[in-house]
């Protein structure tokens, strides 16, 4: 299960309880008590308090991978000696082989663990953004800015508001998406931030619109200017 919080945290940081929750399929006593004991061993770190708080990958959740200690033969000199005098030759080498298998599997073991690790660590990307006066993760940078677009014209249709934040900037899921179609694009993920207070409505619609959840920073950039160019600022 901790595996499950790391992955969902690494692409979606400051999440609350509730996306959480979502993302893993565990709620309740079960969920509080999960949260505190990554706190506990500092795999996560928690922004604000109660309700409010927001969760995000510690820096020190993905150790470098460490070397796998040397196969080591414990058996006395002597033992070996004695047994080299009484064994046959065909069991001394079903011994030497299978010793060299099992320093094989040593070394292919942990090179699986090196490439796991560093990639783990390539993919993590905790960015903040300024924006407003606050500061966020990818994904709730681009709610915020579509959010305080909607509030500065609230005259903005969904096809208008499609316009301005194309789907080019999201190919696979869009910029947004009404509560239906993103539920539905969400399937057993949350893909889009789907809690009613997240949600934005917007003129002639009578569902709210979700924004999508899955930003990468190679993503984020190209929505970032667009905002600048709408007036925007962001640092």
């Amino acid at each position: 299960m901790n595996e499950q919080v790391i992955e969902f945290l690494t692409n979606n940081p400051n999440s609350n309880k509730g996306q959480i929750a979502d993302a893993v399929n565990l709620r309740g006593l079960g969920l509080f008590n999960l949260i505190k004991k990554m706190l506990g061993d500092g795999l996560i770190t928690a922004q604000g308090e109660g309700n409010d708080a927001t969760y995000s990958i510690a820096e020190t959740a993905i150790e470098p991978a460490t070397e796998a200690q040397p196969v080591v033969d414990e058996t006395p000199q002597s033992q070996v000696d004695t047994d080299v005098k009484t064994g046959t030759g065909e069991q001394n080498e079903q011994t030497e082989q299978t010793g060299g298998e099992v320093k094989e599997a040593v070394k292919k073991e942990e090179a699986v663990t090196k490439q796991s690790t560093t990639k783990a660590t390539t993919n993590r990307d905790n960015s903040k953004y300024k924006f407003n006066g606050e500061e966020y993760g990818k994904g709730p940078l681009v709610r915020a800015v579509v959010a305080k677009y909607g509030e500065d014209h609230p005259d903005t249709t969904y096809k208008q508001l499609k316009e301005i934040f194309p789907d080019t900037l999201m190919k696979r899921f869009g910029v947004f998406a009404n509560e239906a179609e993103a539920k539905k694009l969400s399937g057993s993920k949350p893909r889009y931030f789907l809690k009613p207070e997240q949600m934005i409505k917007i003129k002639g619609q009578k569902e709210p619109i979700a924004i999508c959840n899955q930003w990468t920073a190679a993503l984020v950039e190209p929505f970032i200017k667009v905002a600048k160019e709408l007036g925007y600022k962001i640092k």
